[in-house]
């Protein structure tokens, strides 16, 4: 569930450190346990539709999805798949600060669970539904380093990824394919460049059309994927039900309080909802502008999104333009921080998903929560949305605990 701005609204009503209201036996003020019962997952709620993708909830289509997803014969050279970077046993990241695939990545591997409920993908927001980012990877050159023509290729020529595909969407462009090399595509090199774009018009939408169904069978598969219950749930399942949990020790407790505390930090600005996070772009100073690493977050998400042939008012989407909301409702404000705002991660199965931040430039929770309790100085880094926070070490240390019971290995 991607929490709205009525949320938030509801969250600058509350008073977090008054507890003239509060249960006694569980210390929790009524308006507390609202917050708490908005953060578990039992307020996730059904999956939004995919009205971009007709497939969405095919469940042939998630099963071929999740063929391809640990294909490595979709690669370029035939040695990574979707899975070299979304490891399910680290909650579908891959430990690194910043990816390794055919060449360096930029930027490190977010999760894909629960990645369905977003509305915006990659750290900088540069696609608007699951199917149309998956198609990025599988063309760039840092990433699995293949092309547009050798995944399609490599589907017709095998026989179970074929079948799977004629069922789902019928036949393949065959008659253009075999006539192409594998390394055709409008992102190889010049010669394969050259190919794609002596296609013609209608030659160029077959393929695309087939190449779309690729990402939409792997969105399929990524809606698959949710989060699991932790500790955090049970607790406030229990505090909800009973009136108090001795799920959580002491020093869990108190990291909770400070994280629904409104008046001490800033947490619940950006991590708020089931999943932790209200799925949009908040600037906390972490940008590059010069040197080597220049990365401008939003700001050119913003324009990538708008441009993308793939997205929801494209000619590869099942939506009509009407219901592109967020797209067509986009605010492009120019006074907005967006230069050097990045998407909010969820806080979910942190415990497996480090390091953090869109570079990995943090290794632990409390170097994480440290740099939030000192933001850098404005004058260095440029303007951002943090105030500092003055945090002691008993404080950090008890915001770090809470964080772990959010894993999902906690419970």
């Amino acid at each position: 569930m991607v929490v709205r701005s009525s949320f938030l609204l509801f969250l600058a009503t509350l008073s977090f450190g008054n507890l003239a209201n509060a249960d006694s036996t569980s210390g929790f003020a009524e308006d507390e346990k609202r917050v708490l019962s908005s953060l578990s997952l039992q307020s996730l709620g059904a999956l939004p539709p995919s009205l971009s993708n007709r497939y969405a909830d095919d469940p042939s289509a998630a099963e071929f999805g999740e063929i391809l997803f640990f294909d490595k014969r979709l690669s370029g050279d035939g040695s990574l798949a979707c899975a070299s970077c979304h490891v399910p046993t680290l909650h579908f990241t891959d430990g690194l600060a910043r990816s390794k695939g055919a060449g360096d990545v930029m930027r490190n591997s977010p999760t894909v669970v629960g990645a369905a409920y977003n509305r915006w993908f990659y750290w900088d927001g540069r696609r608007d539904s699951l199917w149309s980012q998956a198609l990025i990877p599988i063309e760039s050159e840092d990433e699995l380093a293949g092309s547009r023509v050798g995944i399609l290729k490599r589907v017709l020529e095998d026989e179970e990824l074929h079948e799977f595909y004629k069922k789902i969407f019928g036949p393949m462009p065959e008659t253009v394919l075999e006539s192409l090399s594998y390394f055709v595509g409008p992102f190889t090199d010049s010669d394969g460049r050259d190919a794609w774009f002596g296609l013609t018009g209608d030659q160029q939408r077959v393929l695309n059309v087939a190449f779309s169904n690729l990402g939409k069978s792997l969105e399929a598969y990524q809606r698959t994927l949710l989060p699991e219950p932790t500790r955090f749930d049970f607790f406030v399942e229990e505090v909800l039900e009973d009136g108090s949990s001795d799920l959580l020790s002491d020093q869990e407790l108190n990291g909770l309080r400070l994280f629904i505390d409104g008046e001490k930090t800033q947490c619940l600005q950006c991590h708020n909802g089931p999943l932790l996070t209200n799925g949009e772009f908040h600037n906390v100073g972490s940008g590059g502008f010069t040197g080597e690493r220049l990365d401008f977050g939003r700001e050119i998400g913003l324009r990538a999104v708008l441009m993308d042939e793939f997205n929801c008012i494209g000619p590869y989407s099942d939506a009509e333009p009407t219901q592109c909301r967020e797209l067509l409702f986009l605010n492009r404000d120019s006074h907005l921080p967006m230069r050097g705002a990045f998407k909010v991660p969820s806080l979910r199965a942190l415990d497996v998903t480090a390091p953090y931040f869109h570079d990995g430039r943090f290794d632990t929770l409390t170097e994480l929560i440290e740099f939030y309790s000192s933001p850098p100085d404005q004058n260095e880094v440029g303007p951002h949305e943090l105030r500092d926070l003055a945090l002691n070490q008993r404080e950090i240390d008890a915001l770090v605990a809470f964080l772990l019971t959010l894993s999902e290995k906690s419970n």
